[in-house]
């Protein structure tokens, strides 16, 4: 698996801007938590709720961190060391990526599946996805 140096920064950007992104996620959180009132009787469960979040927010957050760091490595090791990295840095780096994603993609879907069953009725989703399966069917047809 081959990867030149401006395919590889290009992907070490995306994993570097999504790890910015989810630690902000992850400081908001925590900010939530030290904002409950220490009187509030249902502290400790909101305590709670919130750390299941960072939770899930750390199965993506992990990966993509340790992905950014193996890609970086990859990227400096020749210039620094005038040695070659060794090619299982960036095979497990590019598979935390995916992994990291992999995970995002999930944890979205499960966040909009949950917003959309509290607020829509059960049967609008239903003709909502009656109209997106009649609406592929008819562009496959167009693009037959």
């Amino acid at each position: 698996m081959l990867f030149s140096s401006d395919k590889l920064l290009a992907i070490l950007g995306i994993t570097v801007a999504l790890s910015a992104y989810l630690s902000g996620v992850r400081l908001y959180l925590i900010q939530k938590i030290r904002e409950i009132p220490k009187e509030d009787p249902e502290k400790a469960e909101k305590k709670y709720e919130i750390q299941k979040q960072l939770g899930w927010l750390t199965l993506a957050d992990a990966p993509i961190v340790l992905s950014a760091f193996l890609l970086g490595v990859k990227l400096l090791w020749y210039p620094l060391t005038g040695i070659s990295a060794p090619d299982w840095i960036l095979s497990l780096g590019l598979w935390l990526f995916l992994l990291a994603g992999t995970m995002m993609v999930i944890q979205h879907f499960l966040a909009w599946h949950k917003t959309l069953t509290e607020l829509l009725p059960i049967g609008l989703l239903v003709v909502i996805g009656i109209l997106i399966i009649f609406a592929l069917m008819i562009w496959k047809t167009f693009l037959v």
